[in-house]
């Protein structure tokens, strides 16, 4: 499965990975860090959407 993720800084200084498509966003203290949480929290929305 293949996906967009846009990561930036934000005004706090925390790094941001939005899964784009999804509406899935996570932050980090580094751009690592947000990724892996963004993939968390996709795997926890895909989860979700499956039980309906």
């Amino acid at each position: 499965m293949q996906f967009e993720v846009e990561v930036y800084k934000n005004d706090g200084g925390e790094w941001v990975a939005e899964a784009i498509e999804y509406k899935v966003t996570a932050t980090g203290r580094t751009e690592s860090e947000a990724l892996a949480r963004v993939m968390d929290a996709l795997a926890a929305h895909f989860k979700q959407t499956s039980k309906r």
